[in-house]
């Protein structure tokens, strides 16, 4: 069995750890920074709240979801910035 040598410069050590901290960030989050959520117990989890509240919020065309076919989706920006401006506040 040979050994294998590989020099690599400073820089690039730096760029891997970089991205390996990226991609380990976004594990830890469980999502990417953007997209989809099917079904309502997985937009549930999303926005921290029973799935019966996020019926609720879509009876009362309350919160941004949208439908395909008897699904419900909703994007993971639209969910945030709906929260963000206090859109999961009871009234």
């Amino acid at each position: 069995m040979a050994a294998l040598r590989l020099e690599v410069d400073e820089e690039l050590i730096e760029r891997i750890a970089a991205r390996a901290a990226e991609l380990i960030d976004g594990r830890t989050q469980g999502r990417e920074p953007d997209g989809w959520l099917r079904g309502a117990d997985r937009i549930a989890a999303y926005i921290d709240a029973p799935r019966s509240r996020v019926y609720a919020l879509v009876s009362a065309r309350r919160i941004p979801v949208h439908h395909d076919g008897s699904a419900l989706i909703a994007r993971r920006s639209e969910l945030d910035r709906w929260l963000v401006q206090g859109g999961g506040l009871r009234t």
